[in-house]
């Protein structure tokens, strides 16, 4: 009988920091106001996502930190700023609501793409869907009572919050709780420096 191992939810991620998540709980606070079926995302749980993993073996952890370390070694830190809101697939019938992310330096697709290709000799399949950076503001439920909101959301789509500069990644662990998910962080991945 083999030894069963147990598997880490994991993701490769940017922080925002405090200002941000500050201005995405107001910003949240004021929705919420607009009833509609949704899980809305806890603020200090709010990150840019460059590459969810899924369930890995934690034995991959080490693997991982020598195939991110030289991807993100190469990348200066870049300036973002929170810019619009919107929903995914569209605001016609959206399953997420987010907060975009204005990136003059155009940094975050590459980003993703060269963290994409980084990862799949380790058996990490590539991303099929286009990368598209955003802050997951609330997941929903159904569309139930959601017309209200939904025109709130339109409403505020050219909002403009705070910028920030990004100076690294982490690759986080996710442990899903009946409370939200608690993320801890595996590995640093410092931008390299100015």
């Amino acid at each position: 009988m083999g030894v069963e191992t147990t598997h880490i939810r994991s993701f490769v991620a940017i922080e925002i920091p405090g200002e941000v998540k500050t201005f995405l709980s107001d910003m949240s606070r004021r929705l919420k106001g607009f009833g509609g079926d949704v899980r809305w995302t806890r603020p200090e749980g709010i990150h840019i996502t460059l590459k969810f993993l899924g369930n890995i073996n934690p034995d991959l952890v080490g693997d991982l930190r020598d195939a991110l370390t030289p991807v993100c070694a190469r990348q200066m830190p870049f300036a973002l700023s929170v810019l619009g809101t919107g929903g995914f697939p569209d605001m016609r019938r959206p399953r997420v609501l987010w907060a975009g992310l204005n990136d003059p330096d155009q940094a975050l697709v590459p980003l993703a793409a060269q963290v994409d290709s980084a990862l799949e000799p380790l058996g990490i399949a590539r991303e099929k869907r286009p990368f598209n950076p955003h802050l997951t503001l609330a997941r929903f439920k159904s569309l139930k009572r959601s017309s209200d909101l939904i025109q709130a959301v339109t409403r505020v789509a050219g909002i403009e919050g705070p910028a920030f500069t990004a100076h690294e990644a982490t690759l986080f662990q996710s442990i899903l709780r009946p409370t939200g998910a608690e993320y801890t962080a595996l590995c640093r991945f410092p931008f390299s420096p100015e």
